[in-house]
């Protein structure tokens, strides 16, 4: 039961987390990935 009671805490946290900065952490991302393909594309 206590261990149930601790997931629980750890989903809410989670969800909450990505509510907060999901869009931002996607965003961050797609920047680094096409800031990657225009450096492999200067190099080609």
């Amino acid at each position: 039961m206590q261990q149930n009671i601790e997931f629980e805490r750890c989903i809410d946290f989670l969800v909450w987390m990505i509510d907060k900065y999901g869009e931002e952490v996607l965003r961050e991302l797609e920047e680094e990935k096409q800031n990657k393909e225009e450096r492999e594309a200067a190099v080609s």
